[in-house]
């Protein structure tokens, strides 16, 4: 007697055997631990600049003659929050009303004139501050804006084997927030008149002068 013959479910071709169940369990616990290792990578900056501020500080960024006598500079704040030491390979600064003639690094938690600061690209280490050092010149002497300047840095880790993916990176806070208050003017004297400026323009201009009238 001859046992029938039964065509395949074309299904069956499509769908493979189940595998056993513990290359199944070594697949999962490989995809988990992969999601896992990005994860961290990417959460704690080996992968991705992850900073967190500054500019302002929402504050007035003080503003000083600079050595030549002949263009005005301006810090901002930037804090490397990730962790990880980060290079800044550059930086694109709009000031309105002025001409941004060189923008470098100066290594220091606070505002700090008079010492050269470090050319770009640099390094910046984890869980420190520096200042972005803006060196410009006035265009015109008044601007309405309480919110002035901003600052693009374009960041990348800094790794020994690990690949990254640079980014650009805003800082939050303008170059300088007026907001009402007076500004911080490094003053070439005692004058009074000095601590009155509340507009980043006519400061420059007053200090490219040399008088606050």
């Amino acid at each position: 007697m001859i046992a029938p013959t039964t065509e395949p479910d074309p299904i069956d071709q499509l769908v493979p055997p189940p595998r056993p169940w513990w290359v199944r369990l070594l697949v999962g616990l490989a995809v988990v631990g992969s999601v896992g290792v990005a994860s961290f990578l990417v959460g704690f900056g080996y992968l991705y600049p992850r900073p967190e501020c500054c500019g302002s500080g929402s504050g007035s960024m003080p503003m000083a003659l600079a050595p030549d006598g002949e263009s005005v500079i301006v810090q901002a704040y930037f804090f490397n929050s990730s962790g990880r030491a980060l290079d800044i390979l550059s930086a694109d600064v709009a000031l309105p009303g002025a001409t941004v003639l060189e923008v470098g690094f100066a290594d220091s938690p606070g505002p700090q004139f008079g010492v050269e600061p470090a050319a770009l690209p640099t390094e910046i280490r984890g869980t420190t501050s520096g200042m972005i050092e803006i060196r410009f010149v006035p265009d015109r002497c008044s601007t309405a804006a309480a919110r002035w300047g901003t600052v693009d840095l374009r960041l990348d880790v800094v790794n020994d084997w690990l690949p990254s993916i640079d980014r650009t990176y805003r800082l939050p806070d303008p170059v300088v927030v007026v907001d009402g208050q007076q500004l911080s003017v490094f003053a070439p004297d005692d004058d009074q008149r000095w601590y009155e400026f509340r507009d980043p323009l006519a400061a420059a201009c007053a200090l490219l002068a040399g008088t606050p009238a």
